[in-house]
């Protein structure tokens, strides 16, 4: 099975502001705890675009990752609902397409502290891929995602956290909060 993976990262330290987020849009979701100075959270109805609605309502700086194994990866970085960096690589067997010109380190670097810059130095390396077997090795939307400090990222999606809720919930367990 193919991750696919969609999440949002609110810069905050309050998971209550991810909470009133989605409520404020009348959006399900589940919200993480906070760490490293995100919120993340996941949206019901996966559409692997950012929900507009959602990133115009968000007061503070909010990240959008999506991640489809055989597919593509990318993100935007939205401040007050609008994009300041964003990047997108998607692929089909041998195409490669690349949407690079909107990313922008100063504009990343301006709005949340890089965790690991070298790591994100590796990361701007595989920004504009000539090899496909070479970009797949490197997986460079898990380690975009590490540079940033992102906990929940891999494996993460809306449908993926509402049959592990269930789970956890059945298990008495668990530290998610869920949106309804």
């Amino acid at each position: 099975m193919s991750e696919f993976s969609e999440s949002y990262h609110l810069r905050s330290e309050r998971s209550e502001d991810a909470v009133e987020l989605l409520r404020s849009v009348h959006r399900r979701g589940y919200v993480y705890p906070p760490s490293n100075g995100w919120v993340t959270f996941v949206v019901a109805g996966r559409t692997f675009e950012p929900d507009e609605e959602l990133v115009s309502a968000a007061m503070q700086p909010l990240l959008y990752y999506q991640f489809a194994e055989d597919h593509g990866w990318g993100f935007a970085l939205f401040e007050r609902g609008t994009p300041v960096s964003q990047y997108s690589c998607h692929w089909d067997e041998d195409d490669l397409e690349v949407e690079a010109a909107q990313y922008s380190r100063q504009a990343l670097e301006q709005r949340i502290p890089v965790l690991d810059a070298a790591l994100l130095d590796v990361v701007e390396g595989w920004l504009e891929p000539q090899d496909m077997d070479e970009l797949l090795e490197a997986e460079p939307a898990k380690l975009f995602a590490q540079a940033l400090g992102l906990e929940h990222y891999n494996w993460l999606s809306f449908d993926y956290v509402a049959h592990d809720y269930v789970a956890q919930e059945r298990e008495g367990g668990g530290n998610l909060i869920e949106v309804t």
